[in-house]
C-alpha cells in the first residue's frame, strides 16, 4: 500500500543519503513495510537486519567489533561482499534499534565506518533514544504514524476521489458523489489507519473481521509493555493505557490521575505516561493558557490531554462494534464526538501547515479542541461533526484574544465565512 512517507525517503536519496535516516514509529503503523517498499524500488539490494529477532547480530552491534569482522558476519547471512558491491546500490536496514539500550549508538558506530552505504535504522519508539540528542547533526529522523485518510482512498483505488478533494476549492464536490466520500470515510472510521487493517478491509470487506484482527494488535501492543517496559512501571502504565477511554469521554477531558486511582498522585504515575508518550502508544497534548503568541510562553506543562495511538483502535476498546457502525452514520458522532477529535488530531499532525498542537479552555465552559500557531497568528481548531448551532466556543476565544482567523472541522463542504474557515474531515490533508 503507498504511504506519503516513501515520498520523505526519496528526497533523502536523491540528496545523497549522506546522513544516517533514523525512521521512528508506534508498532505497526508500517515502517518496515514502508522501507521495504522503498527499497525494492530503489536500490538493487537490501540487507534488513531485524534486531527483534536475530539475538546473535544483536549482541554483534552491542559489543565493540570492528567494521570489517561485522561484514564478514553479513556477508555469511546475506550472501552480499560489502567490499566488492557498488555501495550506492546496497540499503542496509537495521530494524528495531530500540530492543536494547546500547544498539542505537553500536549500529551508529558502524555506519559511521561506513559512511558509503545508504543506511536506515527503524525504532519502534517515539520518544529520544539513548545518546540520540548528541548526534542530532549526523542523523535524519522521520516519524511515521497510522495512515492518513488521503493514503486510505488511495489504497482503496480511489484516487480519484483525491483529485476531487483537492478541487474542492475550486470546483466543489458533486452531490453525486458525496454518498460515496462519505462511504469511504464512515469504512475509515472503523478500520482506523493500521495497515494491517486497511488491507485486509480491503481485500474481504469483513466488518467482524476488522473487530478481531484490532483485538490482537492491541493484545500486542500490551504485550510489548510487559516485554519491554521498566518492570516497576508495568502495572501503571496498564492502568494509563487502559484508563484512555474513559479519560476521553469525560466532560472535562484533561487527564485525571483520580480516574485510574481515586488514591492516584501525578508523580507516582509520570512515568508510565512518558513511557507511553514515548511508545507513540498515546499522543500528549498540552493546554494553553493563553491564545496568544508565541504560544510556547503559555504551555501549562502539568495539564495535558492523552489521546489513543489509532481511531479504529480506541473504536475497538470503546465496545463500538464495526458491524454495528458500519449500518449508519452515528459513527461519526460516537463517544460524544472523541473518535472525529482523534482521527482529526492524526490528520492535523501530518499536515505540513501545522505545527504543535495544544488545546484551550475558558475559566467556564467553553473549549477549543485545538490550536497551533501559524506565522505568528493562533489558530483555533473546533471539531464539530454535527454543526452545533448554539456552539459557542469559537466566539468565546474570539471576543477573548481577537484571533482573525478560526478553524471548524465538520462533515460539510469546504468554505469560508467572515474569517472562519470550515475544513471537511475528509479534506484535512489538502488545507
Amino acid at each position: 500500500m503507498y504511504r506519503n512517507m516513501v515520498n520523505d525517503l526519496a528526497a533523502w536519496q536523491e540528496s545523497g543519503a549522506e546522513k544516517l535516516l533514523l525512521l521512528k514509529g508506534a508498532r505497526g503503523v508500517g515502517k518496515t513495510w514502508c522501507v521495504r517498499d522503498f527499497a525494492e524500488a530503489f536500490y538493487a539490494k537490501t540487507i534488513h537486519i531485524e534486531f527483534e529477532k536475530d539475538t546473535i547480530l544483536r549482541e554483534l552491534f552491542m559489543v565493540p567489533n570492528r567494521p570489517e569482522f561485522i561484514d564478514e558476519q553479513l556477508k555469511v547471512l546475506t550472501d552480499i561482499d560489502m567490499a566488492t558491491v557498488n555501495p550506492k546500490e546496497v540499503l542496509i536496514i537495521f530494524d528495531d534499534v530500540q530492543v536494547e539500550e546500547d544498539l542505537f549508538a553500536g549500529v551508529l558506530q558502524y555506519a559511521r565506518q561506513r559512511q558509503q552505504f545508504p543506511i536506515v535504522m527503524i525504532a519502534s519508539w517515539v520518544g529520544s533514544l539513548p545518546a540520540e540528542n548528541l548526534v542530532e547533526e549526523e542523523i535524519l529522523i522521520k516519524t511515521m504514524y497510522p495512515m492518513t485518510f488521503e493514503e486510505f482512498l488511495i489504497a482503496n483505488k480511489a484516487q480519484e476521489l483525491c483529485r476531487i478533494i483537492e478541487q474542492e476549492k475550486v470546483s466543489g464536490i458533486a452531490d453525486d458523489l458525496r454518498p460515496m466520500l462519505m462511504d469511504y470515510l464512515r469504512y475509515f472510521y472503523i478500520t482506523g489507519g493500521m495497515p494491517e487493517v486497511v488491507l485486509d478491509f480491503i481485500k474481504h470487506r469483513d466488518m467482524g473481521k476488522i473487530d478481531i484482527i484490532q483485538h490482537r494488535i492491541l493484545q500486542e501492543l500490551r504485550d510489548d509493555i510487559l516485554r519491554y517496559a521498566p518492570k516497576l512501571l508495568v502495572k501503571k502504565i496498564l492502568q494509563v493505557w487502559d484508563s484512555i477511554p474513559e479519560q476521553l469521554t469525560k466532560d472535562n477531558k484533561k487527564f485525571m490521575y483520580g480516574v485510574i486511582d481515586v488514591k492516584a498522585r501525578a508523580r507516582e504515575y509520570e512515568g508510565a505516561v512518558q513511557w507511553l508518550v514515548d511508545a507513540g502508544y498515546v499522543r500528549k497534548i498540552h493546554k494553553v493558557s493563553k491564545g496568544i503568541a508565541p504560544i510556547e510562553e503559555y504551555i501549562e506543562r502539568k495539564s495535558f490531554e492523552l489521546y489513543h495511538l489509532d481511531h479504529g483502535l480506541l473504536r475497538n476498546v470503546a465496545g463500538i462494534v464495526a458491524k454495528d457502525a458500519a449500518l449508519n452514520n452515528d459513527i461519526f458522532d460516537a463517544m460524544n464526538g472523541i473518535l472525529s477529535e482523534q482521527l482529526v488530531l492524526a490528520e492535523l499532525t501530518l499536515n505540513a501547515n501545522v505545527k504543535e498542537l495544544f488545546f484551550w479552555t475558558s475559566d467556564a465552559t467553553a473549549r477549543i479542541d485545538f490550536i497551533f500557531e501559524d506565522d505568528g497568528e493562533v489558530i483555533p481548531v473546533d471539531v464539530q461533526t454535527t454543526i452545533r448551532t448554539k456552539a459557542q466556543n469559537l466566539k468565546v476565544f474570539h471576543q477573548k484574544y481577537g484571533n482573525r482567523m478560526a478553524i471548524r472541522i465538520s462533515l460539510e463542504s469546504l468554505s469560508f465565512h467572515k474569517g472562519r474557515l470550515n475544513v471537511p474531515i475528509y479534506g484535512l490533508w489538502n488545507f
